[in-house]
């Protein structure tokens, strides 16, 4: 019985150690060092919002923001058959996972007082909403993403006028909080903390909202404001500039298609034959950026460029077949095309370009929003994406060099370039050299082919026989967050590719 009761004491005694043992910092350990609550530093949460958000955003620009916009051509997708399933996959749904991040950034900045990290935030969050907002329309804004912080888990959906009324409110009031003396921005892979280029992203991007929604709003004295004071309102100057997330030679940080299978690359997706087309009557350099030549000509002393047309059931049988058909340029070659001369570094995923600013300007001075030279803001913006591709071709590619892509000064001459014509003619070679300047661009070529028209997109036989104007909501907000969701459909109009979003009037 003495042998009995001691081994109950021993193994009582062993199992309080473990216990003990188990539990002792059982708190810390458990505890996840990623949540907002326990971070102080927002310089932590930043670079991942960052990574992440433009992560989606080129691969969406690249498998349908390139497809629907007509640069280029793939016949799985351009059939425009698309559901609801395809909304956070590729329509950057996922965004708003970007934004809950973003909202703890935003939160211990504002704890902290941490300024210049609250405008940055303000930014990105207006950049992300306005791609929803265009891509859908009404959606979920003024309570999204305020579950934590306020128990609203069924956020209403805000039409598209309240949306764009508060992107350019918190673009005015991040413009006001960005400042050199408002401490450092630590976790910036965008602009590496420099303050005054978020404060320039934040003002040309509110150009792009004001000109997006012209058509609805007056947006002179706002556009007139920014422009007729530089120094309180600066915008992108040059290339150097412009939102273009650089990528890194290193694993898991190279652009995100670099390692993905090359047959995506060579038989999934082509040149458009509306892109190379339009590039070829104008003789524009960019075509040897934005597409290669046939396989059947590569190399040869007269190398041809065979673009696809979009909506086609027969894509791989069209001109002969594939040894007879553009894909994409080098640039966006993944590694096992061509580990020689494949980079993961060339491309960038493009947010803003300097480019797309001066065209901006272009528009607005030809439409009489503000005062200034239009046809210096258009050539201005030609040259500017002439010389941004220049910069970006590795030194080992043969063809094309940074010079081969520079155009001849003929070039800004000819008729369908020449800044010349009438107001119509003018405004129609501006939204064609913004529609080229914006290639690969997330889904802006879209947005901005549904706002002007240009260039003109024909749908194909083997599409729904129209090129879609919106895209669905997912299947999740018919099932959690119903009530809202069927009230913007009420509001808004039917959930499908071809209702109109509030500033798309034509």
């Amino acid at each position: 019985m003495k042998k009995v009761i001691n081994k109950s004491i021993f193994v009582l005694l062993v199992f309080q150690l473990v216990s003990t043992s188990c539990t002792d910092g059982f708190e810390e350990i458990n505890t996840n060092p990623n949540q907002t609550e326990v971070v102080t530093n927002p310089g932590l949460l930043l670079p991942g919002v960052i990574r992440s958000s433009m992560d989606d955003y080129f691969t969406g620009s690249w498998r349908r923001g390139n497809v629907v916009a007509d640069y280029m051509a793939n016949q799985f997708v351009s059939a425009f058959d698309w559901t609801p399933s395809d909304a956070t996959e590729y329509f950057l749904w996922s965004f708003y996972d970007r934004l809950r991040d973003l909202q703890g950034v935003a939160d211990i900045a504002e704890t902290q007082g941490l300024k210049n990290f609250q405008g940055v935030a303000l930014v990105l969050k207006s950049f992300l909403f306005q791609n929803l907002t265009d891509i859908y329309g009404d959606i979920p804004y003024s309570e999204a993403v305020k579950a934590k912080s306020e128990g609203i888990n069924y956020p209403k959906y805000d039409t598209q006028e309240e949306v764009y009324n508060g992107i350019l409110s918190d673009l005015e009031l991040a413009n006001t909080l960005l400042s050199t003396s408002n401490g450092a921005i630590t976790g910036d892979i965008l602009f590496n903390g420099d303050v005054t280029k978020w404060k320039k992203f934040a003002n040309s991007l509110r150009l792009r909202c004001l000109l997006r929604i012209s058509d609805r709003k007056d947006p002179s004295a706002a556009m007139q404001q920014i422009v007729g004071d530089p120094v309180t309102y600066p915008i992108f100057e040059d290339n150097d500039d412009q939102a273009a997330l650089q990528y890194l030679n290193q694993l898991g940080n190279e652009y995100p298609r670099f390692r993905s299978a090359v047959g995506q690359y060579v038989t999934s997706t082509h040149a458009s034959k509306t892109m190379v087309d339009l590039l070829t009557a104008m003789d524009d350099p960019r075509l040897y950026v934005f597409a290669l030549p046939t396989a059947s000509t590569a190399g040869s002393a007269n190398p041809e460029y065979v673009g696809v047309p979009n909506g086609i059931s027969n894509e791989s049988q069209y001109n002969g077949g594939e040894a007879n058909q553009s894909i994409a340029g080098l640039l966006w070659a993944p590694y096992d095309y061509d580990p020689e001369l494949a980079s993961p570094t060339a491309a960038q995923s493009l947010m803003m370009t300097y480019a797309e600013v001066q065209l901006i300007l272009a528009e607005a001075a030809e439409r009489g929003f503000i005062s200034g030279d239009a046809e210096a803001y258009y050539m201005n913006g030609i040259q500017a994406h002439f010389d941004y591709y220049a910069s970006r071709i590795p030194d080992n590619f043969t063809f094309p060099t940074a010079a081969d892509v520079q155009p001849d000064p003929s070039y800004f001459t000819q008729a369908d370039v020449a800044y010349s014509g009438t107001q119509e003619e003018k405004l129609e070679k501006i939204a064609l050299q913004k529609w080229l300047a914006l290639f690969n661009n997330g889904y802006e070529g879209w947005f901005e082919w549904r706002r002007t028209g240009i260039p003109n997109i024909v749908p194909g036989p083997a599409s729904l026989g129209f090129v879609p104007v919106r895209h669905l909501y997912p299947l999740s907000e018919q099932g959690l967050n119903k009530a809202n969701y069927d009230a913007a459909v009420a509001r808004q109009g039917a959930d499908n590719t071809q209702t109109k979003v509030w500033w798309d009037v034509d």
